[in-house]
């Protein structure tokens, strides 16, 4: 059985309120929303008279809707291991709620084909799971005390961990079977028990949507950072996520990337998987590179200070035209992809042309002298422009993890492209990089400009199938890793996630084809 962490992240997507007790309520705070306006209210099916419910907040403090929960399961399940099974979920909301042998009764009476949802609304929780039809439910609640006149009963404590903040034991729980929706309710009062029939009108508009405010969040987790973090969307492929700042607590942030991923050269063909960013550390890390660089050549003989001399002087002018964006991509197999922003790119194409020109004209020097391996150094095509650098005999030299990058005479091949628009170089380190720099540097030239990226955090593309993933995931040699990855192609129609940030929150858009896997599993 999966681990009590991976079952509470996953029910954390299910319900947001079964992760605490019934706590203080407080103004809930607001989250711009796609929706326009408020949705009309749920119509009252006939049936018995039912007490007024409740007035729900388009964002309160917890709440959840879930229309295809067994797909949003499926979807995760798909790429990631431990993935608890919908019973699983099942059984540990029905903890939360009842005791622990009642529980277990009911969960194999949910179903996953029908809308999961929660909201804390009044002071209360209200969690409403669909059932199987039949007499399995009524037969598991029958002999409980019953309460008001439509059917609701009175619970024992829950098996769950739900105390509140104050020590006090909680109150007992009333379900519901709602013979009209053939929903299993559960709320602290009938109001409660009620209102759960507005649920579907009120979040329903997006078939997934999920909101969690820190009033909530801080009775499970006391450090919890943010205000808020709240997603809506058409699923796991096409999803928004908002993450807002606390007040008087910043938002987390990493030394290591900044505002400024190339996004524009990730949307093209054939490229597996990417991510990009910016390096805030660049500046740094290239004054010191052309510092070392200048201290090997001091300490080098007269002769051999003439031939580096130029040579260092030439890459230490490409280095600096390097404005820190940078992107590493796999795709197709075998091929490694590097992009590298500069606010000049054609300069500093221009710049690093010529260095390695010059590098490879040391090279056949020195080949008169020692043993190098033979180099070359040619324009290889127009329009784009594309230079070829094929380094002979290297394989020896190259470890393991990096040999599917050779081709099959253990030869290094780096082809070079730029593009003004993509806003820098492309590099590609392959087996066959002529045509894939070619491709990538006319698909990133008719794409998204690489100013309209400048505010994307992080940007990352994925183009695999579960099936090739999951096993690469599961992986704990790194360069077992390493290798998979490169020798992943792209399989499907590509998933693009990117993060932005914004004055008072972290943003993040994945948009992507719906899965397979989630349209084969609809019980």
């Amino acid at each position: 059985m999966p681990g009590p962490r991976h079952v509470a992240l996953a029910a954390a997507l299910v319900t947001a309120t079964v992760l605490a007790a019934p706590g203080c309520k407080k103004a809930p705070q607001r989250v711009p929303s796609t929706s326009a306006g408020a949705p009309p209210r749920a119509r009252t099916p006939a049936g018995p008279a039912l007490p007024a419910p409740h007035q729900l907040s388009q964002m309160p403090d917890a709440g959840a809707f879930i229309a295809r929960p067994a797909e949003v399961v499926a979807g995760i399940d798909a790429y990631l291991p431990e993935v608890p099974s919908l019973p699983t979920l099942a059984a540990f909301v029905l903890r939360m709620q009842a005791p622990a042998e009642l529980a277990d009764k009911l969960a194999p009476q949910v179903v996953g084909d029908r809308p999961w949802a929660g909201v804390h609304v009044a002071g209360e929780d209200i969690v409403v799971l669909p059932v199987r039809p039949g007499q399995g439910v009524a037969d598991a609640l029958k002999g409980l005390e019953s309460v008001g006149d439509f059917g609701a009963v009175r619970l024992p404590a829950p098996a769950g961990d739900s105390t509140p903040a104050d020590g006090q034991p909680p109150a007992p729980k009333l379900a519901w079977l709602d013979g009209q929706t053939n929903n299993l309710v559960f709320a602290d009062t009938l109001q409660g028990l009620a209102t759960s029939r507005q649920l579907p009108a009120t979040y329903g508009s997006r078939p997934l949507w999920f909101t969690l405010a820190d009033t909530r969040a801080r009775l499970v987790m006391p450090e919890f950072p943010y205000a808020r973090v709240a997603a809506a969307g058409q699923g796991l492929h096409s999803l928004d996520v908002h993450v807002l700042e606390a007040p008087g607590k910043p938002l987390p942030s990493s030394p290591d990337i900044a505002d400024g991923a190339l996004t524009g050269m990730l949307k093209v063909p054939e490229l597996a998987a990417g991510v990009s960013t910016r390096w805030p550390g660049y500046k740094k890390a290239v004054a010191d590179a052309i510092k070392q660089m200048n201290a090997g050549v001091d300490r080098a003989g007269f002769a051999a200070k003439l031939m580096l001399d130029p040579l260092v002087d030439q890459a230490a002018k490409a280095l600096r035209r390097w404005n820190g964006r940078v992107l590493l991509g796999t795709g197709p197999a075998r091929h490694l992809r590097i992009g590298l922003g500069a606010d000049d790119p054609a300069a500093g194409y221009r710049d690093l042309v010529g260095c390695l020109r010059t590098l490879v004209d040391n090279l056949s020097l020195a080949r008169m002298f020692a043993d190098v391996p033979g180099a070359s150094f040619k324009k290889a095509g127009d329009n784009p422009t594309v230079y070829l650098l094929t380094v002979d005999g290297v394989s020896r030299h190259v470890p393991a993890v990096g040999k599917p990058l050779l081709d099959d005479k253990g030869r290094l091949r780096v082809a070079l492209a730029a593009n003004e628009r993509a806003g820098g170089l492309l590099v590609v380190i392959g087996p066959d990089p002529l045509p894939v720099v070619q491709g990538w540097a006319k698909a990133a030239a008719e794409g998204e400009p690489a100013k309209d990226s400048t505010n994307d955090l992080l940007s990352a593309v994925l183009a695999v199938n579960p099936e090739r993933l999951k096993p690469l995931l599961e992986t704990s040699s790194q360069s077992m890793l390493v290798t998979s990855a490169l020798g992943l192609d792209a399989d499907r129609d590509p998933t693009l996630m990117v993060l932005q940030r914004k004055p008072d929150r972290y943003f993040a858009a994945v948009r992507g084809p719906e899965l397979e896997v989630d349209r084969r599993k609809r019980k």
